[in-house]
């Protein structure tokens, strides 16, 4: 049986369920506007989309072929491809026998922090290539690699840590297995940075001659 002509009443139902609806949406906007707003851009975001566009570029750094510097007795260097066995089998991803035989000890990672629309209190993550996250937009949709690692910062305890572009040195202790973080991510692979007072102090620079 076809619809009969809509009645003026029906119309102006319509409309006004569809401005109740407009109005609830836009007071809930608002409400949550300041949890949602993005923070303005900075010199450090600035220079971090520029570093990200150059390791992305044909310039791109491959982290396995960096000339470190030689690192302390203590120390081991491990390189995010470490963090799990390739290919991946039918298990899954595991971790591999050299990852889980460093735990609890002291290691040195060269990485990328990522660029977190909503930063971290006292930790961030840190990948082998540089990646952007928008937290407020997407949640946890986003494009980290399997193999992050959440670095904790003791200096930074209750506070998020500032964002650091270009290539990073980390060293810390290392811990491995499952774990429910706060901001609601789990995470397997996390490193306790070492305090900077435990870091070693730069060599003094060369004296600069005297000008005649």
């Amino acid at each position: 049986m076809p619809f009969g002509p809509v009645s003026d009443r029906w119309i102006r139902l319509l409309r006004a369920s569809a401005l109740s609806t407009l109005l609830i949406s836009a007071a809930h906007a608002q409400d949550d506007s300041a949890e949602h707003q993005h923070a303005p851009a900075t010199a450090a975001t600035t220079q971090w989309a520029r570093e990200a566009a150059l390791a992305r570029g044909a310039g791109r750094v491959d982290l396995e072929k960096l000339e470190l510097p030689p690192a302390p007795a203590d120390v081991t260097d491990l390189s995010f491809r470490e963090f799990f066995r390739s290919p991946i089998g039918p298990r899954g991803l595991e971790p591999t026998a050299k990852l889980t035989s460093l735990s609890g000890q002291r290691v040195r990672v060269a990485g990328y922090m990522v660029n977190q629309a909503k930063p971290l209190v006292g930790a961030f993550l840190f990948t082998p290539f540089p990646v952007q996250t928008d937290e407020h937009e997407y949640g946890f949709a986003d494009d980290l690699p399997a193999n992050t690692l959440r670095v904790f910062v003791a200096d930074h305890a209750g506070e998020p840590v500032p964002l650091t572009p270009g290539i990073m040195l980390l060293t810390g202790t290392l811990e491995v297995g499952f774990q429910e973080e706060p901001d609601g991510r789990n995470s397997f692979v996390r490193l306790r940075l070492d305090p900077e007072a435990d870091a070693p102090a730069p060599e003094p620079a060369e004296p600069t001659p005297a000008a005649n």
